[in-house]
């Protein structure tokens, strides 16, 4: 399979091309904001470098959420264009499991990595999944909640606890009871990855097929709330 798979859910704008199971390009820019202007050009680029033409594609994967809303749009909008121009499959990738996955190298089988992103006040969104020898399984639900609900939406965890992502600093008081051996690894060690995007979209199309490529939307996980303008005539 050679798939294209997109990671804009957060501040990180990435682009990765997996040929025959192997990450053979992938290029990040770790910026807010630049999602809209630097994406298309980044998936021009690494499809030259790995030397893959539009048309050879088979699947584009995308990071469905959550996150930032308005980098989940362009990116999955992205990906819906690159998948009907190139005629091939779209598979929609949770950002929280495809957060977990990245520690596969590190982790025990058995551990379970909690995943949080900052979802602004005292919320975060979470997703908790248990390493095992061929991937990660959920191991508690992705949601959005408050910083103080964690430990009780976690539950039980046999073995070593690692947080991720740019609410793991708001998450690791709430886990500092002895209960939990907790490790954390910020999100300037571990930055969101398009190249496990991609890992996790060739896995999800091998066990589930593609998604429709026409209905498919963000997983947003809350409703956006948009604070009108104010009219000019009041």
């Amino acid at each position: 399979m050679t798939l294209l798979a997109l990671e804009t859910a957060t501040s990180t704008c990435g682009v990765a091309v997996l040929d025959d199971d192997v990450v053979v390009a992938e290029a990040h820019l770790h910026r807010p904001r630049v999602h809209a202007e630097r994406l298309s050009p980044l998936v021009e680029e690494a499809l030259g470098h790995a030397d893959v033409s539009p048309g050879a594609l088979d699947a584009v994967a995308v990071s469905m959420g959550p996150g930032s809303y308005t980098g989940l749009r362009i990116g999955v909008s992205t990906a819906k264009g690159w998948a009907l121009s190139a005629d091939a499959a779209l598979v929609g990738v949770p950002t929280l499991e495809a957060y977990a996955a990245q520690l596969r190298p590190v982790a025990a089988p058995g551990d379970v990595v909690c995943a949080l992103l900052d979802a602004r006040r005292d919320e975060v969104y979470a997703g908790a999944f248990r390493q095992t020898t061929t991937g990660v399984a959920e191991h508690a639900p992705t949601t959005a909640l408050p910083v103080e609900a964690l430990p009780g939406w976690l539950g039980t965890v046999d073995g070593q606890l690692w947080l991720v992502g740019d609410g793991a600093p708001k998450g690791r008081d709430a886990f500092s009871d002895d209960a939990f051996s907790c490790r954390m690894l910020s999100a300037d060690e571990v930055s969101p990855s398009a190249g496990w995007v991609a890992r996790c979209g060739h896995q999800r199309f091998d066990a589930y097929g593609p998604d429709d490529v026409t209905t498919v939307e963000p997983l947003y996980v809350k409703d956006v709330h948009a604070t009108p303008a104010p009219s000019p005539f009041d």
